[in-house]
């Protein structure tokens, strides 16, 4: 009886693509050292498991180019070869070649690799090992670069074969494939399960609520309340245990996706003729694959950017004393309950004073506001429509072409990107992302008779505001909070509801919210509180309306809406956050000016502080983590230090402990701002030398400027 193939084919391209994304990684690897026999041993090895699988298979042009790339890489092994750049091109346009050829044979011509492409591929591989290097083609004459309208598309290399991106999630002895859109079903599933559980749990507590009712109940229904409680506790617990292992299958390493780009950028720097070096930190960093999924051509458009438009030419580089070797960095990190993917590299960094006359030229900036803006004002008009400080833009230059689109990428999966650049020094993309959007921490507000959930992400703070507070201000609403005008949007008048008894309330509960650097305030009639909510897209026909993500059901069976907070913002034209410049003359007069060092790596948590702080007249310096601010201690004086806890390189209480070792600052108030609640570490904090320990969670514009009024005197 002949063997059936059919049954593991499938499985045979999964392992096949595993495979080729090893021999991708490895031979990125060995081009910088070529002689290292381990590295060739295990190519080699790679090599001979395609070609053993597709010979198994009936797959045979695979196996006749696995088994040429086998070959030389063995010769190299051997010593009968030292692999340069010829070599490895051959290996790379053989490699690239497989993914297609796993495909149905219909689409092969269409793809350039019929069978007397291959063999003539097969001969090509033998020739360059054998010492036929082919000769270096004429320069081209260069032509004037055509100016394009620059979309996040795929890197085009220069071999007709365009390198495999797809990734497989292993398989061991202890572990299995699972479809994706299986797993999506069981997360979707124990989202249900969980909503359901939330409405059982307000049944269960309006049955024990009728105290009167149970009061002349008999013993025995008493007894079936009492078992349905230790029911709904027992479901209460397996249902949000479900909910997070499931939400654990879904979150991968970011490996699965950054494992792409070290080909793909070798081959661009090629054609660009450019020389760096191109790092991955982080692979570990786990994300949910539902963001991970959608991430990939926004971190393929800030890579391109990066090396097109951040890193210079060698020669440039040699004019200003930096290595010829420009470096590009992609890395991924844990943040508390986000996760931070940043692009950096070490090129010329970002000509503000460039963006600055182009904004003008395009009219977003008035001449005679210029001046005004600060940094991150300046860098975030790189993500208008359109922006671009290149006079001539290619397929992949423009550092502001497309960036919008990456933006709205971000936005989209609630997240937000923010740019850091020095001139001359480089630039970083700063992509700050939520684990998963499966689960979302909402604060539940209400407006008329409806309710609406805004994530707590979104949320800078809530107060309570006097009607005669309220201006008018071009012909918009305004409050004005610590010296900031912010437009002030009725969360009635965005869906056309009816004004909930609003009139007659002294104090009217506002929401501040932010989305990157705009703010604006949100008025409603009720705060309700803070609630876990699990987000549902609104079907058809509801699915374009503006304004609103998604929506979930609470307890009570009622569906509520989840607001898109950007596109609010957005709609009511958002003030940017800008530095406060107004200083009474009064306090000029009096007193000196304080300087406050302020240690926080959350730029919406650091401008926030800093704001309040600067209202009333205090100089602070921010500083991005407590190394930094360690740095920016040693080399000035400050009255005050403010610092977070959980912060990259050195925590607060590692910068405390090192603060109180200096001897400037034995005696000078260190005030910590943070999430961690636990005894522990308020003692811990306490015990570092740190004079106050506030909560963010319990956190004021007044409690904040107390604690530092006592302090200062």
């Amino acid at each position: 009886m002949p063997f059936d193939k059919s049954k593991f084919i499938e499985t045979y391209k999964t392992e096949t693509r595993e495979h080729i994304q090893k021999l991708n990684l490895g031979l990125l690897k060995l081009e910088k050292i070529p002689r290292n026999k381990d590295l060739l041993e295990e190519m080699m090895r790679e090599a001979h498991t395609i070609k053993g699988s597709s010979t198994m298979m009936g797959y045979k042009r695979i196996a006749d180019l696995a088994h040429k790339m086998e070959d030389g890489l063995e010769r190299g092994m051997k010593g009968e070869v030292i692999l340069e750049k010829a070599h490895f091109d051959i290996l790379f346009k053989c490699l690239d070649s497989i993914p297609h050829l796993l495909e149905d044979k219909v689409t092969w011509s269409d793809k350039g690799i019929e069978t007397p492409f291959v063999d003539n591929l097969c001969i090509e591989t033998e020739d360059i090992f054998n010492g036929k290097i082919p000769k270096k083609p004429k320069a081209e004459t260069k032509t004037a670069p055509r100016k394009v309208k620059e979309t996040i598309a795929p890197v085009a290399v220069e071999t007709p074969i365009t390198p495999s991106v797809q990734v497989d999630v292993p398989v061991s002895g202890d572990s299995m494939r699972v479809d994706v859109d299986k797993l999506n079903k069981i997360v979707n599933l124990s989202g249900e399960l969980l909503i359901s559980k939330i409405r059982l749990d307000e049944l269960v507590k309006g049955l024990q609520s009728k105290s009167d009712f149970w009061a002349n109940a008999p013993e025995s229904a008493r007894e079936i309340l009492r078992d349905l409680v230790k029911v709904d506790e027992n479901i209460d617990f397996l249902a949000r245990d479900m909910q997070q292992e499931v939400m654990k299958v879904r979150m991968i390493p970011v490996a699965y996706l950054f494992n792409a780009y070290p080909r793909a950028m070798r081959d661009l720097a090629r054609t660009k003729g450019k020389d760096i070096d191109f790092v991955v930190k982080g692979e570990e960093t786990q994300l949910d694959k539902a963001i991970l999924d959608r991430l990939k051509d926004p971190i393929m458009h800030l890579l391109r950017n990066a090396l097109d438009h951040g890193i210079e030419s060698s020669e440039e580089r040699k004019a200003y004393n930096k290595s010829e070797q420009g470096k590009i960095v992609l890395a991924a990190y844990q943040e508390g309950s986000h996760v931070v993917i940043e692009v950096s590299d070490d090129g010329g960094g970002i000509d503000t004073e460039k963006v600055k006359h182009e904004a003008i030229k395009q009219g977003l900036v008035a001449k005679d506001k210029v001046g005004d803006l600060i940094s991150e004002q300046i860098f975030q008009l790189l993500f208008t429509p359109g922006f671009s400080t290149k006079e001539e833009v290619t397929e992949t230059s423009g550092r502001g072409v497309g960036l919008d689109v990456v933006r709205e990428a971000i936005g989209t999966l609630k997240g937000m990107v923010e740019v850091r650049s020095e001139r001359g020094k480089g630039s970083s993309f700063i992509m700050r992302l939520p684990l998963t959007l499966a689960i979302t921490e909402s604060l539940l507000v209400g407006a008329g008779n409806d309710i609406f959930a805004i994530p707590v992400d979104s949320v800078v703070e809530t107060l309570r505001v006097n009607p005669e507070e309220i201006k008018s201000v071009e012909t918009k609403d305004a409050i004005t909070i610590r010296g900031h005008i912010l437009p002030l949007v009725r969360l009635n008048d965005i869906f056309g509801l009816p004004r909930k008894g609003i009139i007659e309330k002294k104090h009217l509960p506002v929401v501040i919210v932010q989305s990157v650097e705009k703010r604006i305030g949100l008025l409603v009639d009720e705060l309700i509180g803070r609630q876990d909510i699990i987000s549902k897209p609104i079907g058809a026909p509801l699915n374009n309306v503006k304004n609103i993500s998604g929506a979930t059901i609470l307890g009570s069976g009622k569906v509520i809406l989840a607001l898109d907070i950007p596109s609010i913002i957005d709609s009511a034209e958002g003030v940017v956050i800008k530095k406060a410049t107004f200083v009474p003359k009064e306090e000029q007069k009096t007193k000196k000016k304080k300087t406050i060092l302020l240690a926080e790596d959350v730029l919406t948590t650091a401008m926030l502080e800093k704001n309040i702080l600067e209202s009333v007249g205090y100089s602070v310096v921010i500083a991005r983590d407590g190394k930094e601010a360690l740095e920016r201690a040693k080399q000035e004086s400050f009255d005050l230090v403010i610092s977070d806890v959980l912060m990259p390189r050195m925590d607060g209480f590692e910068l405390v402990e090192s603060l109180r070792k200096e001897q400037l600052y034995k005696d000078i108030p260190i005030v910590i701002v943070t999430t961690r609640e636990s005894d522990a570490d308020k003692r811990r904090g306490l015990e570092a030398g740190a004079d106050a320990y506030i909560l963010k969670s319990e956190f004021t514009s007044e409690s904040l400027l107390n604690t530092l009024e006592r302090l200062l005197g």
